[in-house]
């Protein structure tokens, strides 16, 4: 199927909006948000989605409602993810009510996730998200699911609303583009950054990953990096942020809490390298599953963000979307959410404790 672009929008009040989960936000606050856009999504409009956990039943019935009531409905979700068949109900329900709607991305050898979360509604208003949330609660209780992936709908997570016609029109073609399956390493459009007026976008796989690296390794004395990281390993990301906490950047880190997405070894090397980090643990083993930085070089700022995690899958093999901004009031925006993420992990502290989750050590606050 051929992408189909919609028509010129106008110019909008407001070009980006953050919206927060957390334990500081109402349970299950940015499902709720995806259920409203989708209700809220009118006869003859389109809605595309591709994403990586999703077993929220109700949010799938409602995109079947609507596609039932006349909007074009696009779904691609991941076959395969880490806890393999938490996605088989929901694909079940999308194959019955979608049809052809409905793609699922199953990698050769399982080599590639599909690990981007997008979410394109036509309108009333053109939007499109873009961030760190997986529709993968559901009413249904499944302990042992949410003890392996986190609870999405009370942890850190955020979604980035997009309404400026430039950059909505560049995610919702890659939001088919990833539908269809055309992604992937080699071709041009996803090696070619999206430039805008104040945001650019980078898809991946790419043969160039390494974006956010390059600008972490010219940082120096009075540069600054603020990052929530919920996976990160040794690999160059970690490497960037070390030399430049040598170099005299003020570098500061809040990482989840388990062994598996933040490996001690990483963080004992960020500690020794002179960068202040800190696990975010809470006493309900909520997950910090935000991915974004802010970089301060010279006086001026960017914050980066999306589905990208610091890891060699995400850099090399899966489908992401990551984003750099240097929109002002996005920035500020997401430089509080930090200092809140902050505040919470220090309060919290405490439930870190030796042994508190598998393989965390006995060091876990380490923000001096």
């Amino acid at each position: 199927m051929t992408p189909v672009d919609l028509p010129p929008q106008p110019p909008v009040a407001v070009a980006a909006e953050i919206h927060y989960g957390g334990p500081d936000k109402k349970q299950g606050a940015l499902r709720d948000l995806l259920v409203a856009k989708v209700d809220a999504t009118p006869a003859g409009g389109e809605i595309i989605w591709a994403t990586y956990y999703f077993r929220d039943q109700d949010l799938a019935e409602r995109l079947v409602a609507a596609r039932e009531r006349g909007v074009r409905v696009l779904v691609r979700v991941e076959g395969r993810p880490r806890r393999e068949r938490a996605n088989d109900r929901v694909i079940a329900t999308l194959r019955a009510g979608l049809g052809d709607g409905l793609r699922v991305h199953r990698a050769w050898f399982g080599l590639g996730r599909l690990h981007a979360k997008v979410y394109a509604f036509s309108g009333p208003t053109p939007e499109v998200l873009i961030g760190s949330f997986n529709p993968s609660g559901d009413a249904t209780p499944a302990p042992e699911v949410l003890a392996e992936i986190g609870d999405q709908d009370r942890g850190e997570n955020l979604l980035v609303a997009f309404r400026d016609p430039a950059a909505t029109l560049a995610l919702r073609r890659q939001a088919e583009r990833l539908w269809i399956g055309m992604a992937g390493r080699f071709s041009a459009a996803e090696n070619r950054a999206v430039n805008l007026s104040s945001v650019r976008f980078y898809y991946f796989p790419r043969l160039d990953p390494d974006v956010v690296e390059r600008r972490v390794a010219r940082l120096g004395d009075g540069d600054r990096v603020q990052a929530a990281i919920s996976h990160m390993d040794g690999g160059s990301f970690a490497r960037a942020l070390a030399g430049a906490a040598r170099r005299g950047a003020d570098v500061e880190l809040i990482v989840h809490d388990t062994e598996r997405r933040a490996p001690h070894s990483v963080v004992d090397a960020l500690d020794q390298a002179g960068a202040r980090i800190r696990r975010y643990c809470t006493a309900g083993a909520l997950p910090m599953h935000a991915k974004f930085l802010i970089i301060q070089r010279n006086g001026e700022r960017s914050a980066w963000f999306g589905s990208l995690n610091f890891n060699g899958a995400s850099r090399f093999l899966n489908k992401e979307i990551l984003a750099r901004s240097t929109d002002p009031r996005l920035i500020a925006d997401l430089e509080a959410r930090f200092q809140t993420i902050s505040a919470t992990a220090e309060r919290e502290a405490a439930s870190c404790h030796a042994g508190y989750r598998a393989g965390v050590a006995d060091a876990p606050s380490r923000l001096r």
